[in-house]
């Protein structure tokens, strides 16, 4: 779509604000500023409206308000102060006052770089990384990261990975972001730059949007000792790091698409919830929604259908559900018909494998999450769901074990809180208290928003004879969760030591 008025064009295909032809160059949230105002012309809006449409999710000033406001309007005056085209409505905030008309887009690259990204889903393209150092660890370790990255994305559902294999090492002459949008297609691109720093090595990392061309996350890591060590530290420290900001980028690249969603975006938009948002009422209840939308889409989506019964499954162990007996039934359903459509895909049997434990059927869960992190041991969720499904089970020690590795593996973001209080339960069913203790408080560290690690930690410290710590962790998951009751802690925690710890108030 592009939307014209006046001199100007606002094109949402290359995401550009051009003036009679002319690139004019303005920062994504002026840009995204511009877009709101001239899809809304004439409507006025307060600071507020524009925080949440512009900012969702974020605490904003009215300061930065008012810059982004001033640059939209220097970038279509050159001035800052002129009210041409953005009018302050004194008392109420802020109206496009311009004469707005849609122009059909050009059948140009773009259109058709958009056309494959919205068939297929969203693409990263993995460039190899740069160093002008010519030792050969150092060129070992260049020619490692990047096909080492590109093989643990592997496992976000639905992105579809491109591993350049060169690039003209002419810095002038590498393509841009931009080009490699128009050029491939791809939403996003990676790429990074490896210097030789006090006997180790710092990696500088880039992921960048490749439709606008505006970074998006950039961070600095070092490492040190020879390749093959360094590189495996490399790869985890960053996708850790890394995972979270893609799953943001296509969260907000969904949520800013025109038109209805398809199975594929309902899906994705459902993962990254969870994934930023963490394991909470709210973001549980509305992942559920958007997978079982998805699902009657596409009755053939087997991720879908995995990753509902994983959601309400989880759901129906830790006591979010009312009516358990359907909830289960469901999970069931959605579990099997995912394994019946495909019974290959690593993602798809850590998903169903997790739900089939958590509803109850850990015997037949262990045989599909170890074919889960054979066919892909970089399957961070399968190898939690693994310890998981054997701490069910009753096999501690393998329990620990796996969920540590899938920990160690895993991308900081919230799911850690939800795999660590998992882990402090099996330390705490080894007899380990002072080892469940110490995951538990990870696990309420990583996400201040969850209650069911608070729960554990008032557990494990009444197991330690210590009943006032464990009312404050109490009392603490309570602010969470006021209406917390014995079907949220009883699956946890057991009837015996749930009551016990009721019984505290």
């Amino acid at each position: 779509m592009i939307l014209t008025f006046g001199e100007f064009e606002l094109d949402f295909a290359r995401y550009e604000l051009r003036r009679k032809g002319r690139t004019c160059k303005v920062e994504p949230k002026v840009f995204d500023l511009l877009a709101h105002f001239a899809r809304n012309p004439g409507q006025v809006f307060s600071r507020d409206d524009l925080i949440a449409n512009i900012w969702p999710n974020r605490v904003v000033s009215d300061a930065a308000v008012s810059t982004c406001v001033k640059s939209a309007r220097k970038a279509l005056d050159g001035s800052g102060n002129s009210q041409c085209f953005i009018e302050t409505v004194r008392g109420r905030g802020f109206r496009f006052a311009a004469d707005v008309k849609a122009a059909a887009p050009s059948l140009d690259s773009d259109a058709t770089a958009a056309g494959r990204r919205d068939h297929l889903g969203p693409a990263l393209l993995v460039v190899p990384f740069r160093t002008l150092s010519g030792d050969p660890e150092t060129a070992r370790l260049v020619d490692g990261l990047s096909s080492g990255l590109a093989t643990v994305l592997t496992r976000i559902p639905l992105l579809r990975l491109s591993n350049q294999a060169s690039r003209c090492v002419d810095q002038d002459m590498t393509p841009t972001a931009r080009e490699e949008y128009q050029n491939m297609g791809v939403d996003y691109v990676l790429e990074g730059k490896l210097q030789t720093h006090d006997g180790g090595h710092r990696i500088n990392v880039r992921l960048n949007d490749a439709r606008s061309g505006f970074q998006l996350w950039a961070e600095q890591f070092f490492v040190t000792g020879r390749a093959d060590t360094a590189l495996d530290y490399a790869v985890t420290a960053v996708i850790a790091k890394l995972e979270p900001q893609l799953h943001r980028a296509i969260y907000n690249t969904i949520r800013a698409a025109d038109g209805a969603p398809n199975a594929q975006a309902l899906f994705l938009e459902a993962s990254s919830i969870l994934a930023l948002k963490g394991w909470h009422p709210e973001s549980f209840a509305t992942a559920a929604g958007l997978l079982r939308r998805s699902c009657a889409l596409a009755s053939d989506f087997a991720l879908a259908y995995a990753y509902l019964a994983l959601v309400i499954g989880l759901g129906d162990r830790i006591g979010l559900l009312g009516d358990r007996e359907k909830t289960r039934v469901e999970a069931l359903e959605a579990a099997e018909r995912a394994l019946s459509l495909d019974s290959m895909d690593s993602t798809v049997l850590g998903f169903a494998g997790c739900a089939l434990a958590d509803i109850g059927y850990p015997d037949r869960a262990l045989p599909i999450l170890r074919n889960a992190v054979e066919i892909s041991p970089a399957n961070a969720q399968a190898w939690a769901s693994l310890g998981s499904a054997c701490m069910l089970a009753g096999q501690f020690d393998e329990s620990i074990q796996h969920l540590r590795h899938g920990i160690d593996i895993s991308p900081l973001d919230s799911r850690l809180s939800i795999w660590s209080a998992i882990l402090a339960l099996a330390l705490m069913r080894a007899k380990d208290l002072d080892g469940a203790l110490h995951e538990g408080k990870l696990a309420c560290q990583r996400d201040d928003r969850n209650y069911l690690p608070r729960v554990v930690v008032a557990g494990i410290h009444l197991l330690r004879n210590e009943p006032e710590l464990a009312r404050k962790a109490l009392n603490d998951a309570r602010r969470i969760m006021p209406d917390l009751h014995a079907a949220q802690v009883f699956p946890l925690l057991g009837p015996m030591l749930g009551n016990a710890l009721l019984g505290l108030e």
